[in-house]
């Protein structure tokens, strides 16, 4: 992975982690106050609408007082047994014993009215008490005095005794019943339209919540915990509930806690925060809890705008992180990886033996003070190479003279001009003119090799015919290969005739390359030498069967001085110069070279070199070389 991945990467973690954190403590802070607002807007809402209920049953209760108040005032009539009123859940709304008032019905009273509710007429019954008779009627109550019995309200129970068993106290009971009745029916009908409108408007202002988003339920309880108004109108809604809410709901009503709140399941699978709250009325100077309200609020009308919220900062998360990414990529880029990847490239220059790289780059920072650290360790280097280069010339230059009169005496002995030598004499002579051969072509390499680095190789272009030159190179290295039992093998293809080449440059190029092939090929192996045209190029393979080259070391092979590390056990003598100067050759013909070797199998070196004049370079770098012209 590239130093400028890695840190992009890096970027993107750090960024990713601390905007993740940033997000979240946001997310919750206004999750929170989303919360509290949805909370807050339930409850002022819940606080206005308590308000108009409370009004509503305040107009309610005046109108029962005033019905209980005509109860308590028949009731205490002569013979009056007792007067109750009750509506049509059978439950009590006024009756002579306060107890009964908000409870409902026994089951036979309840049997009672659901038969009225069929049958839709009065209901007289008298029962013998011994010395007299307790006369008993149940009549409903019709909304409107038209004597239409459709819509049924109320029923009232009347019940008188008469003081004796006589015609005439049965039929004074009888018309004390009757007015009783009537007065009863014309007040209930009347505090019935009041309290139907009031319970009216209660109903519509539990539907009318609806409106609100948040709201899911809006219950009325009276203190008996029956519902008066719900939304949606269903009134056996609770029923059933679950002893738990009951028990808060009880509480409440009784005044044991000032209100009730949780979270439960609504039973359609809906979460919804309950809140119980009692309906208060100033009575005689005093609070009294007349009534329940039950608010459930939603918890998905603040969780959708939670989720809304993570959305929008999970999108504005993702292009922040992707402007600061790609900002802090194309900063890092300019002031570091750029630089880094420039010194890089002239590094590996450096590394390849080119001395004349200087990094171009100039800030006060950390980097740019490295490249000026760098450009003097290169200065160095180059100091350096330049005095080793002109030691090894000098040293060449002086060893190259004595040499060749070494070598001219020695010839002069083994020819015998200057006398008859034993056989003994002759074979130690010859050793030592070998010796002396390779000393010679020691010192000629440290001198090519100066001159090329020096641009002072001395390249003569002209047209040359390139099958000479290969007839050339095959008969320089016959000798050798006979004397070592190898076999060359030539294959031109190209015949490709005369074109520009310095031949005695070129020579020394591919004569290297094939001396080494027979050098490093066991006796009994080949050198196939192909010559082949490619487009306005000439390629030769050069392939052996000798030991290889191992892959490790394949990239320093045409480095100075490198040899590699399975032949020098092989061959001791070479100075590893020699295919610095094949390269240094081919480059300057405008041309390539390569390598593909197997350990243990063979290697096959090709060379190309153009055959047209536009591609040979016409400039000699300080080095002596130049990749081709494209």
């Amino acid at each position: 992975m590239k130093l400028g991945t890695k840190i992009n990467l890096v970027l993107v973690v750090v960024t990713t982690i601390v905007l993740t954190v940033a997000f979240w403590i946001v997310v919750n802070i206004e999750g929170s106050n989303i919360e509290k607002q949805v909370r807050n807007d339930s409850s002022t809402i819940g606080e206005i609408l308590l308000e108009n209920i409370t009004r509503m049953f305040s107009q309610m209760r005046t109108q029962e007082e005033h019905l209980q108040s005509v109860v308590d005032k028949l009731s205490v009539i002569e013979g009056v047994k007792y007067v109750d009123v009750m509506d049509m859940s059978g439950v009590y709304i006024a009756a002579t014993n306060h107890n009964l008032v908000g409870t409902k019905a026994d089951t036979n009273d309840s049997e009672i009215l659901e038969k009225i509710k069929v049958e839709k007429k009065p209901i007289s019954t008298r029962k013998d008490e011994g010395g007299h008779y307790e006369l008993e009627r149940r009549i409903p109550i019709y909304q409107g005095d038209s004597g239409e019995t459709e819509n049924m309200i109320n029923m009232i129970e009347v019940e008188v005794a008469t003081r004796s068993k006589g015609s005439t106290d049965v039929l004074d009971a009888q018309k004390l019943l009757q007015v009783i009745s009537v007065s009863i029916e014309q007040n209930a009908r009347s505090i019935f339209a009041t309290r139907k409108e009031d319970l009216d408007a209660i109903q519509e202002i539990t539907d009318d919540v609806t409106r609100f988003d948040f709201f899911h339920d809006f219950i009325v309880f009276d203190t008996k915990l029956n519902i008066i108004a719900n939304t949606g109108g269903e009134k056996d809604e609770f029923a059933d509930d679950e002893s738990k809410y009951q028990r808060m709901r009880e509480d409440v009503i009784a005044g044991n806690i000032e209100y009730a709140e949780d979270i439960r399941i609504h039973e359609e699978g809906m979460e919804v925060i309950f809140r119980m709250e009692p309906i208060k009325l100033q009575v005689e100077g005093k609070s009294k809890i007349i009534g329940l309200l039950e608010i459930h609020t939603l918890t998905s009308s603040y969780e959708e705008r939670i989720s809304a919220l993570e959305l929008r900062m999970v999108g504005i998360g993702v292009i922040f992180v992707a402007i600061l990414v790609i900002t802090l990529a194309i900063f890092l880029r300019k002031e570091i990886i750029g630089p880094i990847m420039l010194y890089s490239k002239v590094a590996q220059k450096v590394a390849d033996g080119d001395l004349n790289q200087v990094i171009e780059y100039s800030s006060d920072d950390e980097i740019g003070k490295f490249g000026d650290v760098f450009n003097s360790m290169v200065a160095n280097l180059r100091e350096f190479d330049r005095l080793k280069s002109d030691f090894i010339s000098v040293a060449a230059h002086q060893l190259r003279t004595p040499l060749s009169g070494v070598k001219w005496v020695l010839k002069l002995l083994l020819d015998g001009d200057l006398g008859a030598i034993s056989t003994e004499q002759k074979e130690m002579l010859k050793r030592g003119f070998d010796t002396n051969e390779k000393m010679i072509q020691l010192v000629n390499d440290l001198l090519n090799v100066s001159r090329i680095e020096n641009g002072k190789f001395g390249y003569a272009f002209e047209k040359n015919d390139f099958s000479k030159l290969l007839k050339t190179l095959v008969e320089n290295s016959e000798l050798a290969a006979r004397a070592r039992g190898i076999e060359i093998l030539v294959e031109d293809r190209a015949q490709v005739g005369e074109f520009m080449f310095d031949d005695e440059k070129l020579l020394i190029a591919f004569q290297n390359i094939v001396d080494n092939a027979v050098k490093y090929t066991l006796p009994g192996g080949r050198v196939f030498i192909s010559v082949e045209k490619q487009g306005d190029y000439v390629q030769v393979k050069i392939k052996d069967t000798g030991v290889g080259i191992p892959k490790s070391e394949l990239h320093k092979l045409f480095s100075k001085f490198f040899r590699a590390t399975n032949v020098i056990h092989l061959q001791t003598d070479g100075s590893g110069l020699g295919l610095f100067i094949v390269k240094s050759i081919i480059l300057r013909h405008g041309g390539q070279v390569w390598v593909d070797s197997v350990e243990g199998k063979g290697t096959t070196f090709t060379v190309i070199v153009p055959i047209v004049n536009n591609l040979v370079p016409t400039e000699v770098s300080i080095q002596g070389s130049e990749t081709p012209k494209k």
